[in-house]
């Protein structure tokens, strides 16, 4: 085997983690949509069903707690789409050829493993989320991922009004 060959079996691996990956995320977000959908729902019919406009409080806690889950989700799966990103544009930059040749400024290791943005390993919790912070607030503002949680919240709210 040529080192050419290594590092396109090493690229090939890459590239079908990360895609792998993606999806996977894909499908937990999914998952968490779901739950939030249906535990807010729950939520709301027992505060109609009993009268206890009080539970609302905590479906809007489930509900804010869900839309805090999928924006960790989303901020991890945005780092492989970056990543991926930048592999294409490398490829399309250097070419194949002479990538596989070792030209490039990309190393290729072969795993897709989530490093988040810089952060060092052993740092403190602290200061992790003080690091990750400004990513995480990127993803919790974007329309797609606010939208539905507001959208949930709304309703639960109205449903005080209703009930109150």
């Amino acid at each position: 085997m040529t080192e050419e060959d290594a590092r396109l079996a090493l690229l090939q691996t890459e590239l079908n983690s990360i895609q792998s990956a993606i999806t996977d995320l894909n499908s937990i977000m999914l998952q968490i949509k779901g739950w939030c959908v249906t535990a807010s729902l729950a939520i709301g019919g027992f505060a109609v069903a009993y009268h206890r406009a009080a539970l609302i409080i905590v479906g809007i806690g489930a509900v804010i707690g869900f839309y805090l889950i999928n924006c960790q989700y989303k901020m991890i799966q945005r780092a492989f789409i970056m990543r991926n990103r930048q592999l294409d544009s490398e490829l399309r930059t250097t070419g194949i050829i002479p990538f596989l040749k070792g030209a490039g400024n990309i190393e290729v290791v072969g795993t897709a493993s989530y490093h988040g943005t810089g952060s060092a390993v052993g740092e403190s919790y602290l200061r992790k989320i003080v690091h990750y912070f400004p990513a995480f607030l990127s993803e919790a503002l974007l329309p797609d991922t606010f939208s539905l949680y507001l959208f949930i919240v709304v309703c639960l709210a109205a449903e005080v009004i209703i009930l109150g």
